[in-house]
């Protein structure tokens, strides 16, 4: 057989097999340069945890109430996560935990659910207990 015949038997598939591996390379390149732009456009940002574990409870409650109130437990264990340099930043008066009992009615012993406030830097990630005991000690009457 001669060369000619080689290159010219069955051309069409030999023309598309070309084409179609081509294709398939200029797909590949485009996917790692673009891979290697995103990976310089955007550093890895790692996400750390802190504990503090006794964050003091403060009551809410209106102006005008002047009952006293017990908690149980009176601190709280608090987790954030976020940036490692926040995070060391961060103060334990950084984080306020709280109760609102301005709705409490008349009620001797209640639980009500602990709030708590961080900065807008940090995600509030766990907080132990959900939940503190409230008891009233004196009464308005």
């Amino acid at each position: 057989m001669a060369l000619r015949d080689y290159i010219q038997h069955n051309f069409w598939w030999k023309l598309l097999s070309l084409l179609l591996a081509a294709l398939t390379w200029f797909t590949i390149q485009t996917a790692i340069t673009k891979d290697q732009s995103m990976q310089q456009q955007s550093p890895v940002i790692t996400v750390s945890t802190r504990s503090f574990p006794a964050i003091p409870v403060t009551l809410m409650t209106t102006a005008a109430n002047t009952n006293r109130f017990k908690l149980n437990p009176t601190t709280v264990s608090v987790e954030v996560s976020g940036q490692a340099g926040t995070l060391e930043k961060l103060q334990p008066k950084d984080i306020t935990a709280f109760v609102d009992v301005s709705e409490a009615g008349e009620e001797k012993q209640f639980r009500k659910d602990i709030q708590v406030q961080v900065p807008k830097e940090v995600k509030l990630a766990r907080v132990n207990p959900l939940y503190t005991s409230v008891e009233r000690i004196t009464s308005s009457k």
